[in-house]
């Protein structure tokens, strides 16, 4: 048996099978060595899709190199491919879902929906993260608790997104204060004016000016609602936060109440009860 693995013909396959594995390897390697100094000066999702693109079809060319090397004439060869047919019926079932992933990145990439880095949100799937990157069959979103959340393309693709990320990165968000009925209203609509215009964070432009409104009429108290600008979602975070301590503080001093359910909790014995 080794001596006839050790003739001309097996030698001269096996080391041309050598020849083209280390051949596929530094043809990945470049490839990704290439795209990496791509990708410091032009992170694209066209590009980290071109990429992955390029590696498959360098194995593709390797794997398919290797076979042709290799002639179908022994007995195990012709056992082995007329026994596979389950195999091969698998095979093609799951080469159409990654064909389908396949084209659903090309689609992606082609129409950019987003971009690496840029924060999306699928609605379909409830996930809000960072793009973090895409490769042949699938989209890697980073969420804000830092996990991974690997989606395929064909899925994405059919998804509804909402991206985040633009140019203009401002960020308003409603804060709402409810006071009673009894609290001087001009005095609380003056106060969280102030406070809101003289917060560090808070941008204040003729197209976001700072203006409290009467959002509505509860059962409860008046609905005040202010909208609070800010240079990016973090800040916005950090500048409510701030906003509402001080609101606390400040309706205390002047009297004006935040009304808030109450439990009376009344004791009686059962002699009080009866009479």
């Amino acid at each position: 048996m080794l001596e006839n693995f050790l003739n001309n013909n097996n030698l001269i396959i096996f080391y041309k099978t050598i020849i083209i594995v280390l051949l596929v390897l530094v043809l990945n390697k470049l490839n990704k060595a290439l795209f990496r100094s791509i990708l410091k000066r032009h992170n694209k999702i066209h590009l980290k899709f071109t990429r992955s693109i390029i590696t498959v079809f360098i194995y593709v060319i390797g794997i398919f190199a290797v076979f042709k090397l290799i002639k179908p004439n022994t007995d195990f060869t012709t056992s082995f491919l007329t026994s596979s047919g389950i195999i091969v019926a698998v095979a093609i079932f799951a080469a159409q879902e990654s064909l389908n992933d396949i084209l659903s990145g090309v689609m992606l990439s082609w129409s950019r929906p987003f971009e690496v880095g840029e924060r999306v949100q699928i609605l379909g799937l409830k996930v809000t993260g960072i793009v973090e990157d895409i490769t042949v069959r699938h989209t890697i979103i980073r969420t804000f608790n830092n996990s991974k959340i690997v989606i395929p393309n064909s899925v994405m693709n059919k998804q509804m997104i909402e991206n985040n990320s633009n140019r203009d990165s401002r960020a308003g968000n409603f804060l709402d204060v409810l006071i009673s009925y009894e609290s001087d209203l001009d005095k609380a609509i003056s106060i969280l004016e102030e406070l809101v215009s003289s917060h560090e964070l808070v941008l204040i432009t003729e197209q976001t000016p700072v203006k409290v409104i009467i959002r509505d009429l509860t059962e409860n108290g008046v609905a005040l609602r202010v909208q609070i600008w800010t240079k990016e979602v973090g800040e916005n975070f950090m500048a409510c936060s701030d906003i509402r301590k001080s609101v606390l503080e400040k309706f205390k001093e002047n009297n004006i109440e935040i009304p808030y359910k109450q439990v009376e909790v009344i004791n009686k014995t059962i002699e009080q009860i009866e009479k």
